[in-house]
């Protein structure tokens, strides 16, 4: 059976805005991007998924260094400019020993897979695409070895299309109803207005026929989000009103 409440794992407020969310799954990592509006420089965080801080405002001084993933408890860096989205430059940093760097200035990101980065030296522009091993932090040739695509653990609910049950009809929702199936219940998540006319997320959890639980997850937001909340195995996700504040639960 479900469990019988929804329970808060950590909220996190960060010292500047959120600009990039990234998550290691396998390790229970957070890596969070941040920006001081003042100069744009980028700040990066990690905290586990039970809100404890690994790393805080760790300072990079180029502003063109872009938080691009994280994976075996290590940050990757992409760089970019304002010619192209991409240019040549990759910055993989230890989450716990953030000191200990490698940088490969003539290679270009090409994506994340398992354990790894493609990468393509910058000399050329198609066709050959190597492996950065995160492990061992070497570049191999990526023809040469196993690579698996990368199996990110996030997964995004979706809007429910089908009719509002009984045990809904009562909330004042506005605009859609997104949902999740877990193992043996339900996760429903909707916006309402509170009595500022500002809107709020409400989470409930429930069997096929009956709630079990609700509470209002996030308030006082002016604006909708694009993606409401997402998940990792039982636990949401979200952003606050600030965009500086990160909230979690337990499902």
């Amino acid at each position: 059976m479900a469990n019988q409440t929804i329970s808060k794992a950590f909220n996190t407020l960060f010292t500047y805005p959120i600009w990039r969310i990234e998550i290691d799954g396998e390790n229970q990592l957070i890596a969070v991007e941040t920006r001081n509006p003042e100069d744009t420089l980028p700040y990066l965080n990690v905290i586990t998924f039970d809100g404890n801080s690994i790393l805080q405002d760790f300072k990079i001084t180029v502003k063109e260094w872009v938080l691009a993933g994280i994976q075996c408890s290590k940050l990757i860096l992409k760089k970019i400019s304002s010619n192209s989205p991409i240019e040549a430059g990759i910055l993989v940093i230890d989450c716990y020993s953030p000191k200990k760097q490698e940088i490969w200035s003539n290679y270009v990101f090409m994506g994340l897979v398992n354990y790894g980065v493609l990468v393509r030296p910058k000399m050329i522009e198609q066709g050959l695409q190597m492996f950065l091993d995160l492990n061992s932090l070497s570049i191999s040739n990526e023809k040469e070895i196993h690579i698996k695509p990368y199996e990110s653990k996030i997964v995004y609910p979706v809007i429910y299309n089908g009719e509002v049950p009984l045990f809904l009809k009562d909330f004042p929702i506005e605009g859609e109803i997104w949902i999740n199936a877990m193992d043996d219940y339900f996760i429903w998540a909707f916006y309402e207005k509170n009595k500022n006319d500002l809107y709020q997320i409400r989470i409930i959890q429930s069997t096929r026929n009956e709630l079990i639980n609700s509470l209002i997850a996030v308030s006082e937001l002016p604006l909708k989000f694009f993606n409401i909340y997402f998940l990792i195995d039982k636990q949401i996700f979200l952003l606050t009103d600030n965009k500086q504040e990160f909230v979690s639960y337990l499902v």
